[in-house]
């Protein structure tokens, strides 16, 4: 009974004394996170000297918010005043360059051709005897496959008195291009010659046009428009203006105009307009710029780009390809938290005053993507988004 009875005491001061210990302090990991809401915050506290902007952002293939300010034309501009939305259509400039990069890759898939082969292969027939031997020797170190194009790693010497980024050439000029021996000087420099030859490519693949036929330029481009349509655009229900038909009807109507930055609602020009009329000709453009998007439309193409396991436009393997050599992605750059993959265009600036329509897309790590489009001619859209990722990352303790 007496031992009975001091085991029962000491079981009992033993929970008493368990009972009066403190609890375990919960520790708190303090490894930064990203904050989706700050990274937002931070890209509008950026945007206020400018005429108006779209802003969308993804999160893990799903759109997490759209923003947009300030007006398309202005009042006193033909057509004002209309306000800018995230819905609001305008031309692109080079970031179509990315459009042609998804196309030119499902048509190198489609017919079993890797990127490392060289163009040379598959320019038009006559145009072959002419290409000088730089450009497709395996002994030179300027012969041009599609992953050098993609990456503008050519030394095509695409003419222009400022070749940087220089001209979007007719299919005459980029024929008498490959004529000339490689440029040195323009390997891995930006031009936009490399993008243009992206429909002459497409339409020797893929429709095996005549470049004798007297409208092969104009061919060229019509068919480029017509597979993007039919494989990137169609596929996702959107339905930008596309033909030069209907490209040039937009331009008719109350389309986008680019004002200077930072953004002066009292500025006329000899017209008495705030705003410049930016326009393209799509037949120029195609394949290299001039697609007219909003930044709902684009940021749809980059959640299916990215994120879609049906493979809608893009296989996985042609996604992995051209995110791990950035193919059409030639104004990436490293962040403090990884890689930033990115393309920018510019439409403009008009000569004098400078005005110009800003635009930018770009691929954070954590299934962050974030489109910026702006009718003011800001020069820093790729800064912004980076500093403003890079600024998102908060303490949690």
């Amino acid at each position: 009974m007496r031992n009975h009875f001091f085991l029962s005491l000491l079981l009992s001061l033993a929970l008493l004394w368990t009972a009066c210990e403190p609890d375990e302090p919960v520790l708190c990991d303090p490894t930064p996170q990203f904050d989706i809401d700050i990274f937002i915050q931070n890209i509008k506290a950026e945007l206020d000297d400018v005429s108006a902007y779209q802003l969308v952002v993804n999160q893990n293939g799903n759109l997490y918010q759209a923003a947009d300010s300030g007006n398309s034309i202005f009042a006193g501009d033909p057509g004002g005043e209309i306000a800018m939305t995230v819905d609001t259509r305008m031309n692109v400039a080079s970031v179509s360059k990315f459009i042609g990069t998804i196309a030119m890759m499902q048509v190198l898939e489609k017919h079993g051709i890797g990127i490392e082969q060289p163009i040379y292969n598959y320019l038009p027939d006559s145009w072959k005897a002419a290409v000088h031997a730089d450009h497709f020797d395996p002994g030179s170190n300027y012969w041009v496959s599609f992953r050098n194009m993609m990456r503008m790693e050519s030394g095509i010497q695409f003419t222009a008195n400022n070749w940087s980024p220089g001209p979007m050439p007719n299919t005459t000029q980029m024929r008498q291009a490959f004529r000339s021996p490689a440029d040195p000087a323009r390997w891995g420099v930006y031009q936009n010659g490399n993008f243009t030859l992206i429909r002459v490519l497409i339409g020797e693949i893929e429709f095996n046009l005549d470049e004798n036929d007297a409208n092969y330029d104009l061919n060229c481009a019509n068919s480029y428009f017509n597979y993007i349509k039919a494989n990137i655009f169609d596929p996702l229900n959107l339905s930008p203006p596309m033909s030069i038909a209907e490209v040039n009807t937009y331009y008719t109507g109350n389309f986008t105009r680019g004002h200077q930055w930072p953004f002066n609602p009292a500025f006329q020009d000899g017209n008495g307009n705030v705003g410049w009329g930016a326009t393209s000709d799509p037949q120029t453009n195609g394949g290299s710029g001039g697609l007219v998007l909003s930044a709902m439309d684009l940021a749809k193409i980059l959640a299916y780009f990215r994120h879609d396991d049906t493979e809608t436009i893009i296989s996985e393997s042609q996604r992995i390809s051209i995110l791990d050599h950035e193919l059409g992605l030639t104004e990436s750059t490293d962040g403090v938290h990884g890689r930033y993959q990115s393309k920018g265009g510019t439409r403009g600036p008009e000569t004098g005053t400078s005005r110009a329509l800003r635009s930018r897309i770009m691929f954070f790590p954590g299934g962050i993507e974030a489109v910026l489009l702006s009718n003011c001619n800001i020069t820093t859209m790729g800064s912004i988004l980076r500093d403003a990722y890079d600024d998102a990352w908060v303490n949690p303790c």
